[in-house]
């Protein structure tokens, strides 16, 4: 009993200690005004930069104990604290709207009625979650062989050691090393205990999805909603609550990384929004193999929405667009120092050639995947619809981002299977397996424009019709 309740204590300390400083660092980076957003936020930040700063005393040849792993975390959090405690109030750079002099908002409506029913089926469904994930091990097969066994390896070792397996050894580590850190606060390798992490993952992403559509627009019952149904939409969320895979954190950063750009394109100056989505882009790149990849989509869609759009101004802006590229850098290139200098061979168990006939076979399995309501419930779809809704003004506001990214993806997820070196009767069962987790680190972003969809259809026909133009350079960001 008495070693139960320590062993919990020790998680809570680690656990209070990644949020806490990256609750730190985004109350320094992020314009957000409201706690909610911070904390939506926190988990990114705080995991990216202990996962790096273990990354570094590997590098280093430093020995992983709490007595080197906590001062990074210990000194974010002081930083915040003197920022705010000696220059609240005197300090405002110009178009970085730091949190020290964004306004606060005024007192909130009480919860009724149907809010209380989204909010229910939100908590239920992380309820489920948080007890599946305590109650069982790592059983799913790449927790299992992949993301679980190299946390413990590096626990047991003390430090990054890949030798003695090749399998995926070449893969970012940001879920691993998580998981290790939570090892090192334990004493102890207990699988079931720190799966906490996944469900507290699913927790942030729930509350940046409802902070982005309250950013967008949608009235607080409005993104309850479309939360709620992005929530409980399907199993292939649900499942990654509690499986202990690293997708749903590329989910999480995805949605961090597209969304903040997105916001910056509709509201063209904040570049307080570059600064945080430079480190989601970071934490995309960091997490698993694709996400670099991922990352550069992102970038590349904003790059081509301001080429179309032309706004003012247009080399600036496709200039502020190096912020969140040096993010995805700061990502990929200390992992990608540290195999070179260790000689570990990049794997080639991804790209062996390119398979035409099974780009054309993908294809139907991809439209199958995004209309079969299993997977999703009907989020795609309705995606699609609000495409239609928006249609006079995808092409003519930075809406134009939302199509390009999610097409973009759409494209490299079918490229993706062209280039995987499969058996041809593997290839449908390798998709059937692959396909619904693709899916999910673009789901998040087909909510936004879901929430663009029902925003038009709240303002009816005069919105639908009227004129339309991209927002003034002296738009608010995170502020009412």
């Amino acid at each position: 009993m008495i070693e139960g309740v320590g062993l919990l204590l020790r998680l809570l300390l680690g656990l209070g200690v990644l949020l806490i400083s990256g609750y730190a660092l985004a109350r320094s980076l992020a314009p957000a005004s409201r706690r909610l957003e911070q904390a939506a936020l926190a988990l990114g930040l705080g995991s990216l930069s202990l996962t790096l700063w273990l990354l570094a005393l590997a590098a280093l040849c430093l020995p992983w104990r709490l007595t080197l792993i906590l001062p990074l975390p210990l000194a974010l959090m002081a930083a915040s604290w003197v920022g705010r405690r000696f220059f609240s109030g005197t300090c405002m750079v110009e178009g970085f709207p730091p949190w020290i002099n964004a306004p606060k908002p005024s007192g909130s409506i009480p919860l009724k009625g149907w809010d209380w029913v989204f909010l229910g089926v939100i908590g239920l469904i992380l309820l489920f979650a948080t007890l599946r994930a305590l109650l069982y091990p790592i059983w799913a097969w790449d927790a299992v062989s992949t993301w679980g066994f190299k946390a413990k390896v590096f626990f047991l070792r003390g430090t990054l050691d890949l030798q003695g397996f090749e399998a995926h050894n070449y893969y970012p580590n940001l879920v691993p090393l998580l998981l290790t850190y939570l090892y090192i606060c334990l004493g102890q390798v207990n699988d079931q205990v720190v799966k906490i992490v996944f469900p507290l993952a699913g927790l942030s992403l729930i509350l940046l999805v409802f902070a982005l559509l309250r950013r967008l627009g949608l009235s607080r019952r409005g993104a309850l909603g479309i939360t709620a149904f992005f929530t409980a939409g399907g199993v292939t969320l649900v499942e990654h609550l509690h499986i202990a895979y690293a997708d749903l954190f590329l989910t999480y950063y995805t949605l961090g990384a597209g969304g903040l750009v997105y916001l910056w394109l509709k509201e063209v100056s904040l570049s307080g929004n570059l600064s945080l989505a430079a480190f989601f882009l970071a934490g995309l790149s960091w997490t698993k193999f694709e996400g670099t990849p991922m990352a550069g989509t992102v970038l590349l869609a904003a790059a081509l929405s301001l080429l179309w759009l032309h706004p003012p101004g247009l080399a600036r802006r496709l200039w502020s667009l190096s912020v969140p590229g040096l993010g995805l850098l700061l990502g990929y290139l200390p992992w990608r120092l540290f195999i070179w200098s260790h000689g570990i061979e990049m794997g080639t168990d991804h790209i062996l050639g390119f398979y035409p006939h099974q780009f054309f076979q993908a294809v139907p399995a991809l439209l199958e995947a995004l209309v079969n309501p299993r997977n999703f419930g009907f989020l795609w779809p309705l995606a699609a619809l609000a495409l239609v809704v928006c249609r006079k003004k995808w092409v003519t506001t930075p809406l134009l981002y939302l199509p390009l990214f999610l097409g973009g993806n759409f494209l490299a997820i079918l490229l993706a299977y062209a280039v995987a070196p499969t058996a041809p009767f593997e290839f449908p069962l390798y998709v059937r397996a692959t396909l619904d987790r693709l899916l999910l680190h673009l789901a998040p972003v087909a909510v936004l424009l879901l929430g663009e969809g029902v925003k038009e259809l709240e303002k009816g026909p005069e919105g639908l019709s009227g004129p339309v133009s991209l927002p003034s350079q002296d738009s608010g960001s995170f502020r009412e």
